[in-house]
């Protein structure tokens, strides 16, 4: 990095932007984002309403060089679709090195890239950016988890993939009786159930001492699709109010590690 980056609130580069475009278009179901730089990494929070809530994480250690200024917070919104638009300025199969910063509130986020394959070319983007409105807090510290589930992600994207699409609703059921995991989706004409034991190939790992019966709009559960697609695994954790969390992982080439997680809220029963 450039010398002075006290001068900003936050700068930070990487070797390549391309890993972190994929993770940010992961999330991208909305049209502005939540951008809050922390000392230990970036994160890129979406909402769906009150119904979903989709973060991406990029540690600290997933850059060359990192800075976030501790004496002032870092947050801002910033749209979502112009960014990943300027990571893959150069075109999805091109490497380019990536450099942020942020100079303070009410600045834009610059970025600068220079492709790998041409040495003497490179481009820079502002990205104007607003005041962030506050992050909806879903997690109650109060609900315990009651089922943890970790599946294979290409898998479940299949699986996925392969429901009903007229469905509206999907409901999924845990148990530590076979079948174990118990998959329906229905609408006003369809039905369909898929039953998935914990020696399936597509389980990892399956804990659950009671038996819970979750259901979720099918729509908020698709918005993960994207997601899946990038990750090798899936972690599911149901909580007692029925607040489902997916916490999907990213391995880079280089073991370092990227992450997203989708808070879905639950249908309530009639």
């Amino acid at each position: 990095m450039d010398d002075g980056t006290s001068q900003y609130y936050f700068t930070a580069s990487m070797d390549s932007g391309k890993t972190l475009c994929s993770l940010i278009k992961a999330i991208q179901f909305q049209e502005s984002a939540v951008f809050c730089a922390m000392q230990e990494g970036l994160k890129l929070t979406v909402e769906e309403g009150k119904c979903v809530q989709a973060s991406a994480y990029i540690p600290a250690d997933n850059f060359n060089e990192y800075h976030v200024r501790d004496d002032v917070d870092v947050m801002f919104k910033i749209s979502i679709a112009v960014l990943t638009e300027c990571l893959n300025i150069f075109g999805s199969g091109e490497e380019s090195s990536l450099k942020m910063y942020y100079r303070c509130e009410g600045s834009p986020l610059l970025l600068v890239l220079q492709p790998q394959s041409f040495s003497n070319v490179m481009t820079d983007c502002e990205i104007s950016t607003q005041t962030a409105d506050s992050v909806l807090e879903l997690r109650d510290e109060d609900a315990e988890e009651v089922a943890k589930l970790v599946l294979k992600a290409p898998a479940f994207l299949s699986l996925l993939a392969d429901l009903e699409k007229t469905c509206d609703i999907i409901e999924i059921n845990l148990s530590p009786e076979h079948p174990n995991v118990s998959i329906v989706t229905y609408g006003m004409q369809d039905r369909s159930c898929i039953d998935m034991p914990k020696s399936s190939d597509m389980v990892q790992s399956f804990n659950c001492e009671k038996a819970v019966t979750l259901k979720y709009q099918l729509q908020h559960i698709r918005l993960i699709m994207k997601a899946l697609a990038v990750s090798s695994k899936v972690v599911l954790r149901c909580s007692s109010n029925g607040l489902l969390l997916l916490q999907l992982k990213l391995e880079k080439e280089d073991q370092r590690q990227m992450f997203s997680e989708f808070y879905i809220v639950p249908l309530l029963d009639d």
